[in-house]
């Protein structure tokens, strides 16, 4: 299926409204840290005529430096490792992700890449000014090893602190002024602006291994949906649009509850349920109405049983009657953690028992019976590119961490000597002291590295055995 183009959907500026929004709701901490390393390049890069489309690159990954910590202790990796895979497999900019790389490798940077040391200088430049809270000392204490970093950079930053106080700009909150009036400028091609909002659900979905793909699965579906439903193509984009975004307050919801294997409790299932009102909290104001409103609307039930609102079949319009069967599919389809990818026939009983109790629509439900194969064919050529992807990030996940922390080889343990006194064995404590846990997290994506261990004994806690739950409630419980 080609990917529709969404340009006229949403505004350049408002992605990266929704942007910071979204990284806000994860850290609010780290999305002003980002800014101010994003106003530090940019106003390094002004200072030194950097052309814009350079300029727009290097402030977009300050944005979203350091993002991949959220899943960085899941995978057992490194926050920076994390963060350059991402935004190199997911990102608008991935051609640019190298310059993370650099920076997380501690590479000295002898290659004249500017784009590399323009984001050094500006990432450590900002970590030493928040640690000294003094412009001048945090500049000798990057000069300390100056030749990590180009002249001209160095220049340019020492320029930039005589004219400008930068400790005054950020306790005044200027710069956050300056950079949203600089990237309210910034133009996305229509390609561009799928692979932003693409970005955002994959951003949550690999903190949250339980919707991987998710988000991205049901657009296409819905998609398609709506085109055999015959919407037009203006509104078909819409819903595909929402699709994309329709999980995003999912960020806001504790990964406990996210990843939790089992039903819900009633009270966990309360706080899941708010995960539509932080969407529509993200989205406000910043895409078209109806857009938000399929997003909000998406667990409505035409019986009015569904949530947030209890809304009933006559306020809920075909568009995000699309939406609905669509999200239920994707959830139906997809394999997880606790239980396998249920076949079509099971799918389709599931869809036929809730279209027969009026919880969703038998029009939409018959379209998709009637187009199945295509529609299936679409989703299942998605997940078979998408598994390919994540096998890729895993072995590069895998190689980079290897290269940063490598497997030293133990020491041969010290004999054990015994004590012989009137024909009594005594142990030493130091030798009974040192029998050690190891704990192996079965559900880590990427290949545990070897241990060597002077222990005499390990206990290994073998993984849970999920249960799957046949009551489509308690499935959309899980894997949303």
């Amino acid at each position: 299926m080609r990917e529709p183009r969404c340009n006229h959907i949403v505004q350049s500026k408002n992605l990266w409204e929704i942007a910071i929004e979204f990284i806000q709701k994860i850290d609010d901490k780290l999305m002003d840290i980002n800014l101010k390393q994003a106003y530090i390049t940019y106003k390094i890069c002004k200072i030194r005529n950097i052309p814009y489309e350079t300029v727009s690159k290097l402030v977009f990954l300050s944005c979203f430096n350091n993002v991949g910590k959220y899943y960085a202790a899941e995978n057992k990796s490194d926050p920076e490792i994390e963060t350059y895979l991402f935004l190199k497999y997911f990102s608008p900019v991935k051609n640019y992700a190298d310059v993370l790389l650099c920076d997380s490798q501690n590479h000295k940077i002898t290659i004249p890449h500017q784009e590399a040391t323009l984001f050094k200088i500006s990432n450590d430049y900002t970590k030493l000014l928040l640690n000294l809270n003094n412009t001048t000392e945090a500049l000798n204490a990057l000069l300390e090893n100056k030749d990590n970093y180009d002249s001209k950079s160095i220049r340019a930053l020492e320029r930039l602190i005589r004219k400008t106080d930068i400790i005054y700009e950020f306790n005044s909150v200027h710069y956050k002024t300056i950079i949203y009036r600089y990237i309210s400028k910034t133009i996305f091609n229509p390609q561009d602006k799928n692979k932003f909002i693409s970005m955002l659900s994959s951003l949550f979905e690999m903190y949250s291994a339980q919707t991987l793909y998710h988000s991205k699965l049901t657009a296409i579906i819905a998609y398609m949906l709506a085109k055999k439903h015959h919407i037009y193509f203006y509104r078909a984009k819409r819903i595909y649009m929402a699709g994309l975004c329709h999980d995003l307050g999912k960020v806001c919801i504790p990964l406990r509850i996210l990843e939790k294997p089992d039903k819900l409790t009633d009270r966990e299932y309360s706080t899941m349920k708010k995960h539509v009102t932080y969407t529509k909290e993200i989205l406000n104001s910043k895409m078209d109405y109806e857009i938000i409103e399929m997003a909000y609307r998406h667990h409505e039930k035409l019986d009015g049983t569904g949530y947030p609102n209890k809304l009933k079949g006559e306020f809920i319009t075909i568009d995000q009657r699309i939406l609905q069967v669509a999200d239920i599919i994707s959830a139906l389809i997809a394999k997880r953690s606790y239980k396998e990818a249920w076949d079509i026939q099971k799918t389709i009983t599931i869809l036929d028992a809730m279209a027969n109790d009026n919880k969703i629509d038998k029009g939409v439900v018959e379209c998709f019976k009637k187009n199945q194969k295509k529609i299936l064919k679409a989703a299942f050529h998605f997940t078979e590119q998408a598994d390919k992807i994540y096998e890729r990030i895993n072995k590069e996940r895998e190689i980079l961490n290897l290269k940063k922390n490598p497997i030293v080889e133990d020491e041969e343990p010290k004999k054990v000597v015994r004590v012989i006194k009137k024909k009594e064995n005594k142990v030493p404590e130091e030798s009974t002291s040192s029998i050690q846990e190891q704990t192996i997290n079965d559900e880590a994506i990427s290949k545990p590295e070897e241990i060597e261990t002077k222990n005499e004994e390990i206990k290994e806690v073998a993984p849970t055995e999920k249960e799957n739950n046949p009551e489509i409630e308690d499935e959309k419980q899980k894997t949303e």
